[in-house]
């Protein structure tokens, strides 16, 4: 699962850095930021150095029972599948939160207009994307592994 979550992570970052280059040739205005900086590669590359401190990890984490071998395409898979569905539990649990603040504190005339806005939803997916991405290229390697 360890590897699976590497390679998952690592596409996912390739893809936010290939995401962003590709924004920041496509941004006409210039002066922007580094297409590194648009990308939080620094701040997003936690969850490599993470994944990678995972791998050896994970053998001594395992109960003794568990054989990680025998079903490492399921377990592939697992990850995968929860490399593209947490990040959207955590989208609609954040619209909960901010739906229910503004409903408390009466704000839907001005913060919820957010809701209304083009580019939250375009930052949105471009923030989404890349772990899309990196869900899609683990399942697909869980057919080799």
């Amino acid at each position: 699962m360890a590897r699976a979550f590497v390679v998952a992570v690592v596409t996912a970052l390739v893809a936010d850095g290939a995401l962003a280059l590709f924004n920041g040739l496509t941004d006409l205005g210039g002066g922007g930021s580094p297409w590194w900086v648009q990308a939080h590669l620094v701040e997003r590359g936690r969850w490599v150095v993470a994944a990678l401190l995972l791998v050896p990890l994970a053998a001594r984490l395992a109960p003794p029972e568990v054989s990680v071998a025998a079903d490492a395409p399921a377990a592939w898979r697992a990850v995968a599948t929860a490399i593209i569905v947490v990040p959207l539990l955590w989208i609609l649990a954040t619209w909960i939160v901010q739906a229910t603040l503004y409903t408390v504190a009466d704000r839907w005339d001005v913060d919820g207009r957010v809701f209304l806005a083009s580019g939250y939803y375009g930052r949105l997916f471009m923030g989404y994307a890349p772990w899309l991405l990196g869900g899609i290229v683990t399942r697909m390697a869980s057919r080799h592994v």
